[in-house]
């Protein structure tokens, strides 16, 4: 009878040992048979006796690193840290962060997404990011509602929100602190913005373009290589080297020099467009601001016109026409188109007038020999 109790034990232990077996199982009810916890407890999965990776009572899967472990409400898988969703602090939700280091600080920041080793990792309040790329916005503290897609992006970004950032080490913003502003921005491409620490509404797209400001605002640049004329500038513009502009005034072709801010040129006037290398183009039209403004005045009754031999006179002495510019004042100054052909036609009618007396001599005189 001792004999059979001792076998019975025996099989008994042996069936028991073979209701889950490591090789592979057949003949399993999904009802009856799984892995897991009959009460309410977290299912545990440990590697040399230590917890590695755990399903919460809430079916929300944790992976251990470095910070221990993550809780309810956000995704943590080899990111987050260990203070809990309701902490005394508040209450952080909607986060996941899937990277070793990613997110590691979190206190009360809500509704960001890192992904990549070291993405946000010092975010502590800052909310509604969104960083993939190793050391995406890495030492992002407060920032929110930022967008960082790359490689080192924002890496040294602090604090700023409505920012865009995609491209390697874009608006890296190194050397920034919690008293920089930086909004609005958006960088796109290499080393785009790379050292700009404070600055609102810069716009730089292309290869290694602007990468010498390290402050200013209201700045768009496009294209490739593309700097400012200084580090922090102001409402530029520079379109491949080939458009540039200075808060509104505009200039096409190559310019060694930055646009006057004001429009105001070396002549004293001010323009809105600077133009090299010339124009060409099939029609021009220019606006007269005021009937003053046209030539036809000289046509009036009172109109004082020039005699011909005091105009004689002032030709051999000037060398051009009374009002007209000389040669090296054309030059030094160029010519402002409306008003040289207002100028040009007011000396044709004058000419008209002239040529009108002569006639009126020459008749005069056949009358008289006839």
């Amino acid at each position: 009878m001792k004999k059979l109790i001792i076998t019975f034990s025996f099989f008994a232990l042996n069936v028991n040992a073979q209701t889950w077996n490591l090789a592979g199982n057949s003949g399993t009810n999904p009802g009856n048979d799984f892995l897991g916890t009959t009460d309410n407890q977290p299912l545990i999965f440990k590697v040399n006796s230590a917890e590695k990776v755990k399903i919460t009572t809430n079916g929300r899967l944790v992976f251990y690193n470095s910070n221990g472990i993550t809780y309810s409400n956000n995704l943590y898988i080899g990111g987050g840290n260990e203070i809990p969703s309701n902490n005394a602090g508040g209450i952080n939700w909607g986060n996941a962060a899937v990277g070793l280091g990613s997110m590691s600080a979190n206190s009360t920041g809500n509704a960001n997404t890192a992904f990549g080793f070291n993405s946000l990792a010092s975010n502590t309040t800052g909310s509604g990011n969104i960083a993939f790329g190793i050391n995406a916005m890495q030492n992002s503290v407060t920032a929110s509602s930022n967008v960082a897609l790359g490689t080192n992006v924002m890496a040294g970004f602090v604090n700023g929100e409505f920012n865009t950032a995609i491209g390697f080490q874009s608006l890296r913003a190194w050397g920034s602190n919690s008293n920089s502003t930086l909004s609005g921005n958006t960088a796109l491409g290499k080393d785009a913005l790379l050292n700009l620490n404070n600055g609102i509404n810069n716009i730089a797209l292309g290869y290694n373009i602007a990468t010498n400001i390290t402050s200013g605002n209201n700045n768009i640049l496009i294209g490739t290589n593309i700097n400012t004329f200084s580090n922090s500038p102001e409402k530029e513009l520079n379109i491949g080297n080939w458009i540039i502009g200075n808060n509104g005034t505009i200039g096409i072709g190559q310019f060694t020099n930055q646009l006057p801010a004001d429009g105001i040129a070396p002549d004293g006037e001010r323009y809105k467009l600077f133009v090299k290398d010339g124009i060409k183009t099939e029609k021009v039209k220019v606006d007269i601001a005021a009937n003053n403004g046209w030539a036809d005045y000289v046509f009036q009754k009172d109109y004082k016109l020039m005699p011909l031999n005091e105009l004689d006179q002032f030709i051999n002495k000037n060398g051009h026409l009374p009002e007209v510019p000389t040669t090296e004042e054309a030059i030094k100054n160029g010519i402002e188109l409306k008003e040289m052909n207002i100028l040009l036609l007011k000396k044709v009618e004058e000419l008209t007038l002239h040529v009108i007396e002569q006639q009126k001599r020459i008749e005069t005189l056949e009358k008289k020999i006839k």
